[in-house]
This record gives structure tokens, C-alpha cells and sequence, in this order.
């Protein structure tokens, strides 16, 4: 899974990822957390001409300061007491011909930034211990949720290495500002949590209104840890009730909601009702309209209000 989404903001933002992934450029993604930076990423990656080769992750926040260099940059044989006596491969090493995503890039030490510098101006870095330069061909991605002009500005950031970065900028959207694609998101990432072939469980009516009224301050990350719990608390198979929702997201529906979101409970309550009707009717759209107490033309002027939905059920025009 990569993006679900029908936000217009959300769609022009892959849009810009796309033709930016042609490039060979440095990508800086910035956002807060668990807006889906990684999955940006790597969806540059897939669009671009490194797509064949390897997608290596570095997670700057959890590298012991110590380590930084022959974790990012390998090491030859006998480099230090205790080091393997074959050496080791850095990160760059094993991202060559294709993407190294540098997440939390904010956290690198000033010193080995330095060095993060010299790869980006010339493909080129030291292994701790070697005597030869080693040159790579590899795409850099950076992401943070920290403000890199910020700290450039109170020296804990390179300057020149802010700017090496900064060639493309991109700002990951947070969840609650395109609540539209909560929805199908949810969808998605419950798809993803079941067994291969097994249809994940669908949401009442309450359950959205909750996801919904929710300003999701974790983001997609703080979303997919609700699904998971849903899913437990439901039993797996659902329906998935407003009950089965972590506490807080539960709670938005103790006062009534904003009279602007009237229409969207409205229309998700009646997407739900139409697919619970097609699955009991073995997808008989003639004998759904019946049980929904509909015309057949109802139905399907209906099922044209969705366009994702519609598709599937090959609804023409």
C-alpha cells in the first residue's frame, strides 16, 4: 500500500513526487510525524530510474553516536579492536544504483554531517580504516519534522549541507487537513492487517463519524495503531463499531458534531448500507435495489456518487 487518498492537496503533492522522482536530485521531505514521509519516499523511488535497485532505510534517531560512521560508511578489515575481520558494508554501500532514505535527518551529529556533505557533491566517501575512496551511485532522500532552518540558524545544522538538501522540497500533508481520505485509508490499512483473501471487516456509520470528528494529531501512524485494535476488539471480522475505537477517538462523538459534517455521516452511512446489500446479494445489483427498497436506476445513480466504489462494481456511465 502506498496512498489512498481523494484529497486534491494530497493528489497534486504525488503528482509533484512523480515528476520530481525523474530527477536525480536530493528529495527533502518535511512533516510531522507519522504523516507517511517513508512512504513518500519510497514511492519516489519506485517512479525513478533506481527503481530496479535496492531502498535502504536509515533511521537517524536510533544510531548510536559512536557508530555513525561505519554504520553510514562501512569499515575495511581490522579497522578497530572487535571490528569484523571481513569489514563491513555501510548503508551507501548496500543502497548502491538505487535510494538511501535518511529519515529524521535533523538528529545526525554535526561531524558526520560533514561527511554526508562530501557525498552529495561528489559520490565519494572514506570506509573507516580504508586507504581508497569509494564512489557510489546513489539517490539521497531526506525527511524530518524538525525546522533544518531553524537549527541551521542556531548552528546544530550544516549550512551548506541544508542547502544541498533543500534542492527538492516537499511537505507531507497531516491527516487531519484531508480527513477526506480517511475513509478509504482506513479501508486500506485494515485490508492490509487481514490474511491474503480475506475481506476486511466494514465500519458502522458511528465508527466513521468518530474517525472523522478526530484531528488525528499521530497522524497515519496513530491511525493504523487504531485499526489494529478495532480489528482485536471486533474479533477480526467486524463490523467494526465505535466501541472498538481507542478512547479518545471514541469520545469525539459525546458532543454533536459540526453541522458541516452532517452530509458526509449522511453519505457514509449510505455507501455502507449499498455494499453490506451487494455483498448479501452475491453483487446482484437487482436484488440489492429490491432489499434496499430502491429502482435498479436508483441504485446505480446511487453507486455513480462513488467513483472508487463504482469502478469496482463496473458501473458505467
Amino acid at each position: 500500500m502506498e496512498f489512498a487518498t481523494r484529497n486534491p492537496r494530497m493528489i497534486e503533492l504525488l503528482n509533484q513526487a512523480q515528476k520530481l522522482a525523474r530527477s536525480e536530485h536530493t528529495v527533502l521531505l518535511q512533516g510531522e510525524s507519522g504523516t507517511g514521509k517513508e512512504r513518500l519516499a519510497l514511492f519516489i523511488h519506485r517512479n525513478s530510474a533506481m527503481a530496479n535497485g535496492p531502498f535502504v532505510k536509515v533511521d537517524c534517531t536510533t544510531v548510536p553516536e559512536s557508530l555513525w560512521e561505519s554504520e553510514l560508511f562501512g569499515y575495511a578489515k581490522g579497522a578497530f579492536t572487535g571490528a569484523n575481520r571481513e569489514g563491513k558494508l555501510g548503508k551507501f554501500d548496500l543502497a548502491q544504483g538505487g535510494t538511501i532514505f535518511l529519515d529524521e535527518i535533523g538528529d545526525v551529529p554535526l561531524p558526520i554531517q560533514a561527511k554526508l556533505l562530501r557525498i552529495l557533491q561528489d559520490k565519494s566517501f572514506d570506509p573507516v580504516g580504508a586507504v581508497e575512496t569509494r564512489r557510489v551511485d546513489v539517490r539521497v532522500i531526506a525527511a524530518t519534522n524538525k525546522d533544518l532552518a531553524v537549527l541551521k540558524d542556531r548552528g546544530l545544522f550544516r549550512e551548506d549541507l541544508y542547502y544541498r538538501l533543500n534542492v527538492l522540497r516537499m511537505t507531507m500533508i497531516p491527516l487531519r487537513e484531508r480527513k477526506d481520505a480517511i475513509e478509504l485509508l482506513t479501508q486500506e490499512l485494515l485490508t492490509a492487517q487481514m490474511g491474503r483473501g480475506i475481506t476486511a471487516p466494514h465500519l458502522t456509520a458511528e465508527a466513521i463519524a468518530a474517525l472523522l470528528l478526530y484531528n488525528w494529531p499521530g497522524n497515519i501512524r496513530e491511525l493504523e495503531n487504531a485499526c489494529k485494535r478495532a480489528l482485536v476488539l471486533a474479533g477480526g471480522y467486524g463490523p467494526i463499531d465505535v466501541k472498538h475505537l481507542p478512547p479518545e477517538v471514541a469520545g469525539e462523538l459525546a458532543v454533536p458534531p459540526p453541522r458541516e459534517l452532517f452530509r458526509r455521516y449522511m453519505k457514509s452511512a449510505e455507501l455502507l448500507l449499498i455494499r453490506w446489500a451487494l455483498k448479501e446479494c452475491g453483487n446482484d445489483r437487482t436484488k440489492a435495489a429490491r432489499f434496499l427498497g430502491l429502482s435498479r436506476a436508483a441504485l446505480y445513480k446511487k453507486l455513480k456518487l462513488y467513483p472508487e466504489f463504482a469502478a469496482k462494481q463496473d458501473i458505467g456511465g
